[in-house]
């Protein structure tokens, strides 16, 4: 499992802890697979990384099961089921100051081989590094630091898509949309590592690792598990009512998958759990309202989604609303109606927005619509619904439209902006004020890991 706070930066963290000696459970029945050897596990920053020889005896090994207790914030119970060939497993956002126990257990068919546990404490101080991914215009995936020091590194060429693991492993579909890319962090030679699908560019990944894309052929968003070639699906989208229904699709951090289509009172959404546990429900709007036509849809970590509607008529407006995890009425959280920018991670939605508005209706009028769209207004909600806002300055909004950036797990905001007054990739800090500018050129599918 892992955390998108680690990134290549955080390969050469120091060791911290140490590696417990190796304890054996119970012996299992002969045609189970036999305990795994060499076990050990080491620490950077806030994950820890536990390795293992296969067994010296026993049934022929078809996966392995890798437990973390205490379980806290971790993906699917703490329990990773990886393939035959896997030989370690990576656990992140680990507690400072926790003792955790990790186990490792061969599996054959049914019959499960012993556990073999090794500990790990957690450091008290741990110091995490994130970078920036970004697809410029020539369809090359460009890494940038993500304190905005130094210029962009192209890490994978000629894509039309990607997304990337929180170690900075990139995955890119190929040109004929049948195979995933691999392109390893450590800039050696990038590998096959999936085939035979139906890929579209829109690559996707969570916390654990996992890749997710809707297939082509079927329509439903599928999911590839870490160490595994195969494929299978994750949730399939709910029935279009008519012919205006949209449908929008998004993976949370933590492996919560959820597939949306508009109905004229709401929506309906189907979601599969980290384990794959799929629920189905109908979202209204308040009673009397409309809120306009599916346009985005963004999930944080916890299993909240933030749904942006383009409002009917003239006005041209983008507007997001909070759909908490298992509710079935949206709640209004904007505090005002701007030009904005949204990005989500794993706790917060930030919208950059402007400090004025007119309506798209006015564009055309003898007029015009002369307002001073420059960001000034930085909204944070997180997932309780409790909010903050700052000031910033120093872009401009180019439009009108459901805009989406990213964020790093501290706050700070990365937008492209398409044209206008200042173009280029920006980023704004947490703390708000003035922006800075990482590049003047053109960039989209923004993904801080």
């Amino acid at each position: 499992m892992y955390r998108a706070l680690i990134t290549v930066a955080a390969a050469a963290a120091l060791v911290i802890g140490g590696v417990a000696p190796a304890t054996a459970a119970p012996s299992s029945p002969s045609s189970a697979p036999g305990a795994p050897t060499s076990v050990r596990v080491s620490g950077a920053a806030d994950s820890a990384t536990v390795t293992w020889g296969a067994p010296k005896s026993g049934a022929k090994v078809t996966g392995w099961t890798v437990a973390i207790a205490p379980v806290q914030q971790q993906p699917d119970d703490g329990v990773d089921r990886l393939p035959a060939k896997a030989r370690s497993d990576r656990f992140g956002d680990l507690t400072p100051k926790t003792t955790y126990t990790f186990s490792v257990r061969a599996v054959s068919g049914k019959k499960a081989g012993r556990a073999v546990a090794v500990r790990y404490t957690a450091p008290a101080v741990v110091e995490t590094t994130q970078s920036l991914f970004a697809l410029d215009a020539s369809g090359n995936v460009v890494r940038f630091a993500e304190d905005g020091s130094g210029s962009g590194k192209v890490v994978a060429a000629n894509g039309t898509g990607f997304t990337a693991d929180d170690v900075g492993d990139v995955f890119t579909p190929s040109a004929d949309h049948t195979s995933i890319l691999f392109h390893p962090a450590d800039g050696s030679a990038a590998r096959t590592l999936a085939t035979g699908l139906h890929l579209t560019p829109n690559l996707r990944s969570d916390v654990a690792g996992n890749l997710y894309w809707v297939d082509s052929v079927t329509g439903a968003v599928q999911k590839l598990p870490v160490g595994s070639s195969t494929a299978a699906t994750a949730v399939t989208f709910p029935a279009a009512q008519n012919s205006a229904s949209r449908s929008q699709w998004a993976v949370g951090r933590d492996g919560t998958v959820s597939a949306y289509t508009s109905t004229a009172t709401g929506g309906l959404v189907n979601t599969a759990s980290p384990t794959g546990t799929v629920t189905k429900r109908t979202v209204a709007f308040p009673a009397g309202q409309t809120y306009g036509y599916l346009s985005g849809l963004l999930a944080d970590g916890s299993g909240t989604l933030y749904v942006s509607f383009q409002s009917p008529g003239g006005s041209g407006y983008f507007g997001w609303y909070a759909l908490p995890a298992r509710a079935t009425a949206f709640t209004v959280i904007e505090p005002r109606i701007a030009f904005e920018y949204a990005a989500v991670n794993s706790t917060d939605l930030t919208i950059l927005q402007s400090a004025q508005w007119c309506a798209a209706i006015s564009e055309g009028s003898p007029g015009g619509c002369h307002v001073d769209r420059t960001l000034t207004h930085q909204f944070v909600r997180n997932a309780s619904g409790a909010t903050t806002e700052r000031t910033t300055s120093g872009i401009t909004a180019n439009g009108r439209a459901p805009y989406v950036g990213a964020t790093d797990a501290q706050g700070d905001v990365f937008v492209a902006i398409d044209g206008g007054a200042t173009p280029g990739l920006w980023r704004v800090p947490a703390s708000g004020g003035a922006a800075q500018q990482l590049s003047s050129a053109q960039y989209s599918r923004l993904l801080v890991i």
